[in-house]
C-alpha cells in the first residue's frame, strides 16, 4: 500500500512520522520530502496549526517583564511610585520588544522581486 500526502512542514508531520514507525512501518518505507516554503510576511499572531516559527511577541513578554520589574523596585525611590513606573516599564518593554522583532524581521527578508512573464 502506498499513501501519499502532503503537508505543511511543520513539527506534526515528524510527529506522525515517529508514530508511523512506532506502528511497526519501517523506516525505509517512509519517505517525507518538504515542500516549497511559502514567502509570506510574518504574523503578529501564530494559531497552533499555522505558524512560521517567527513570533513578534516572545521578546515583548522578556522585555516587558524585565522592565516593569525595574520600574516596580526603582518606582519606591521615584515620584509617582511603583504602580504606575511599574506599567511604564511593561509598556515601554512591549513596545521596544515589538519594534526589535519588527526591525530584524525587515532586515531578514529579502526584497519581493517583480514577477517576469
Amino acid at each position: 500500500m502506498i499513501v501519499i500526502a502532503t503537508f505543511e512542514s511543520h513539527l506534526f508531520v515528524e510527529l506522525a512520522i515517529s508514530a508511523l514507525q512506532e506502528k511497526g512501518i519501517a523506516e525505509h518505507q517512509i519517505f517525507a520530502v518538504p515542500l516549497n516554503r511559502s514567502a509570506e510576511p510574518p504574523r503578529l499572531l501564530d494559531t497552533l496549526h499555522h505558524a512560521n516559527g517567527f513570533s513578534f511577541l516572545d521578546l515583548a513578554a522578556i522585555l516587558g517583564t524585565c522592565l516593569m520589574l525595574l520600574g516596580a523596585i526603582y518606582g519606591y525611590v521615584l515620584a509617582w511610585g511603583p504602580i504606575i513606573w511599574g506599567i511604564i516599564g511593561a509598556v515601554s518593554g512591549i513596545g521596544i520588544g515589538i519594534l526589535l522583532k519588527w526591525w530584524v524581521s525587515r532586515k531578514s527578508t529579502p526584497p519581493s522581486k517583480p514577477h517576469r512573464r
